[in-house]
């Protein structure tokens, strides 16, 4: 997994401060079985952190292992995992300070313990979790800290941030542990806050001017090798991460012809790796016409982009847009009308949603319910409900029937558009109206926001089914959506697993 995990705290002395790094160095040459004491740069062994400190204070709150290292191997995969009180690379130890610096001030969760996002194309992206620890000689009793995971691919971060937080949490529980085992300790011994107010009222200074250094990591927790836990820990993560969680360059599921694998890869100066990624990976998505539903094959032939664009030239833009929202949000679709021009609208506005969560029913011998199905084509002659907000009709009219100078395709829908409309279906329409983009190109850019906007409905879906449903709007801000987004995602997740792992 390409992330730097990191452990800060807020020094009393100095403020924020990173005291511990784990990161991720891989060997690429897979034609070698030989096995290597570290598979990245032997420069990073050599370096020290006074190289890159440049002559940072430090005292004894910010201090954790020095020059020391620790340093775990996967011969299998050819990944070291080096950990050291400070990034040992000069660029990403600068993104870690500022990283650090906005974790434990402005950037932090409502409540200030949790979980929040920040970052930018050029800082790098962040998924900050805070958290304090008691300690007995500290202001106000407790110690702030934070572990930082800090990536260059923001979305790869945040589809990880169901697996990154229930793991974190994990770690962050068995550290308050032992800092409450300390503290209970030392309260049970001599309770502190009866000192402090002692020295107060007797007017002997304050209890600041007596107070010692800010105590070390290992003090507060009371266990000798925490730190050599916390590489455990994070070392865990990383690894599975990796094997679990894979980095897709998109534009390769869209063309057989392109060749991305795992055999070119960069290794940046920063530490990083640059990947292009090519594997089986089932999207869900209608990326490959060939591979479309059987009640298609009559007309599969046709590019669902054509489809598409022909329906806005016919309908206008404003019975358009209703379909397509209609479309997006989980209303069900109902085209009445001859076959072949039936299929067509159904097989078109299907092409927009993932295959999952599409429910096709193209030749109905009699009306069903949106439960049932939320794309369904009738004949003329079936009896139909009245246009509602649950269902978008789209009429058909046939050219024997059709009357001079009337639309051969009405849309009936009682719904109302909401006044800011869902970020995808503005895109689409952007899309559509660019004349400049060919109908391959058009496919490609839609089947790349239908994945994007896939992946953010697995990340919310996945984060409900871990119980955390009242507090995912920071979480939809972060990948990008809003509160006008929700009904289309909500409609997304109805096609994912009820209990995701």
């Amino acid at each position: 997994m390409n992330a730097v995990i990191a452990l800060c705290i807020f020094c009393e002395s100095h403020g924020p401060k990173v005291i511990f790094t784990t990161q991720t160095y891989r060997n690429y040459d897979n034609q070698s079985t030989e096995k290597f004491k570290f598979y990245g740069s032997k420069e990073i062994l050599r370096r020290s952190q006074s190289m890159v400190e440049d002559g940072q204070y430090e005292c004894e709150g910010c201090k954790s292992i020095g020059n020391m290292k620790y340093l775990s191997n996967e011969h299998e995969t050819r990944t070291s995992f080096l950990s050291s009180q400070q990034s040992l690379t000069q660029d990403v130890w600068c993104l870690l300070k500022h990283a650090c610096f906005r974790s434990l001030s402005c950037e932090v969760h409502p409540g200030r313990e949790g979980v929040c996002y920040f970052g930018d194309e050029y800082k790098g992206h962040v998924l900050s979790h805070t958290f304090t620890l008691k300690d007995a000689q500290a202001r106000g009793f407790r110690r702030w800290c934070s572990f930082i995971v800090f990536m260059r691919d923001k979305q790869f971060l945040l589809n990880m941030w169901p697996f990154l937080v229930d793991n974190l949490k994990e770690v962050i529980r068995e550290l308050q542990d032992f800092a409450e085992k300390k503290y209970n300790a030392e309260e049970a011994k001599c309770p502190q806050r009866v000192v402090r107010l002692t020295t107060v009222n007797s007017g002997s200074g304050s209890y600041n001017s007596l107070n010692k250094q800010p105590r070390s990591f290992r003090e507060i927790t009371n266990e000798n090798h925490v730190f050599i836990r916390i590489h455990m820990w994070l070392v865990w993560i990383l690894s599975a991460g990796a094997r679990h969680f894979i980095e897709i360059f998109p534009m390769s599921l869209l063309d057989d012809e392109l060749n991305y694998n795992l055999e070119h890869q960069i290794e940046t100066e920063e530490g990083f790796t640059l990947v292009n990624a090519k594997l089986p990976v089932n999207l869900n998505l209608n990326l490959n016409e060939s591979e479309t539903n059987s009640e298609f094959s009559e007309v599969s032939g046709k590019s669902t982009t054509v489809i598409l664009r022909e329906l806005r030239t016919i309908l206008g833009k404003d019975q358009f847009r209703q379909l397509l929202y209609s479309s997006l949000t989980g209303v069900q679709i109902l085209v009445r009308g001859p076959s072949i021009q039936r299929l067509e609208s159904l097989y078109g506005l299907c092409s927009l949603i993932p295959r999952a969560c599409q429910r096709v029913k193209v030749q109905a011998s009699e009306y069903m319910d949106p439960n049932k199905c939320n794309f369904i084509g009738v004949d003329t002659s079936v009896a139909v409900p009245v246009p509602c907000v649950n269902v978008c009709r789209l009429d058909i009219i046939s050219d024997e029937h059709k009357v001079e100078n009337t639309n051969s395709h009405i849309v009936r829908w009682m719904g109302i558009l909401p006044l800011k409309l869902p970020t995808l279906l503005t895109k689409i329409e952007k899309s559509l109206d660019n004349e400049k983009l060919g109908n391959s190109t058009l496919k490609a850019h839609i089947a790349a926001l239908q994945e994007e906007w896939a992946n953010i409905a697995k990340v919310i879906h996945a984060m409900r089914g871990r119980g955390h449903s009242e507090d995912l709007l920071g979480l939809m801000l972060s990948l990008g959506a809003g509160p006008h987004d929700k009904k289309l995602i909500d409609a997304w997740s109805m096609g994912l697993p009820p209990n995701p792992a």
